[in-house]
């Protein structure tokens, strides 16, 4: 009998690559509702291997009760702004400043790291 751990040993973090934007929303593709940010464009960390862990603002996006959420795309439209999270903005001016940014409102939240958006 093999004795196996009751605890698995943690993964070694992979390194960033890059970052990518998220946006959250209630509801479905064709019915899709803002959630209390009102489609703000969120930033989460890019890895060889995926797109893991939480906003850089540290919104949970895989706990129970989160509403959904798209990588890279989201919620467009006439009636849209992508509005940049402020807290996920800083986070990447902070620790990831030279990373390439990807993703649906990825122009907006670029121009605020860089301090350049409009008003």
């Amino acid at each position: 009998m093999i004795d196996l751990p009751t605890v698995m040993p943690a993964r070694e973090e992979l390194p960033t690559v890059g970052l990518v934007t998220l946006q959250t929303s209630w509801g479905g593709l064709f019915d899709a509702r803002p959630t209390v940010d009102n489609y703000a464009v969120h930033l989460i960390r890019v890895t060889e291997r995926g797109t893991p862990g939480p906003t850089l603002c540290g919104i949970d996006r895989f706990a129970d009760d989160a509403p959904g959420w798209s990588v890279g795309g989201g919620v467009s439209g006439d009636s849209v702004a992508h509005t940049p999270c402020r807290g996920c903005a800083d986070a990447a001016r902070r620790d990831f400043r030279d990373l390439p940014i990807r993703g649906l409102g990825s122009p907006q939240i670029v121009a605020c790291i860089a301090g350049t958006e409009s008003q």
